[in-house]
């Protein structure tokens, strides 16, 4: 492929015009920050490409398994895009360094703490490494929830468009550690904070095994008061 970066962004957006619905709520949030980290739920392959392009920003980066590299066609859109390749299952130093050069050149990094898809749809108990990467570099964390995007095959079979949903919710920081607490107990902790203010972006069907968990019900009540606030 000859096209550049910034030439396969514009035709890519002007593919999803023609094959999807799409909504971005609160797209400000990506837009207002120099360096941060992007965490979303992940349900299909074209995860990426919808998160990529659903910003005006240029300077997002994905961090995708290794094992796509190499796919037919998608591999290719996924080079020219440029992510970051990691190796799953194991600790992978090379991303990691990519990663943190990165974050500090202002770009935002993307990455999907569940570390694989959800064949469900619903979220599955994510793994430590996007909180390593917040704890290590100390930037702002953009949760993200994504209704829709893998239901490009039910659309084409019933000739419609694709309805997708990017939900950005508002910027955090990992929550301070306590006084005595234990390094494991606080990176769970904070993977829970993770997740559930991902969870709180997303229709109740998907928060799967974070459905019942204390802190989504916290954040879910702090919203439900936030939204009668602004409404009275």
């Amino acid at each position: 492929m000859t096209i550049s970066r910034t030439g396969l962004f514009q035709l890519l957006r002007k593919l999803i015009a023609k094959i999807c619905n799409q909504t971005v709520l609160n797209p400000e949030y990506p837009e207002s920050l120099g360096g941060a980290l992007l965490v979303t739920n992940h349900i299909s392959r074209l995860d990426t490409v919808f998160l990529m392009l659903s910003t005006k920003r240029e300077d997002v980066i994905p961090m995708v398994a290794s094992n796509y590299r190499n796919a037919p066609f998608f591999g290719s859109i996924l080079k020219k895009l440029v992510v970051i390749w990691v190796d799953r299952g194991q600790s992978d130093l090379t991303a990691m360094r990519q990663v943190s050069e990165y974050l500090k050149k202002g770009w935002i990094v993307g990455i999907a703490p569940e570390g694989k898809r959800s064949r469900s749809g619903k979220l599955i108990e994510a793994k430590p490494g996007a909180v390593l990467i917040a704890m290590k570099t100390g930037v702002p964390i953009i949760p993200v929830g994504l209704v829709g995007t893998a239901d490009m095959g039910k659309a084409f079979k019933k000739f419609r468009k694709m309805d997708v949903t990017i939900n950005f919710g508002e910027p955090f920081y990992l929550p301070e550690p306590e006084d005595g607490e234990h390094t494991r107990n606080y990176v769970q902790r904070a993977l829970d904070e993770v997740m559930c203010r991902i969870a709180v972006l997303l229709p109740e069907e998907q928060h799967g095994f974070y459905a019942e968990h204390p802190r989504l019900k916290s954040l879910l009540s702090e919203t439900e008061k936030t939204k009668k606030t602004n409404d009275s």
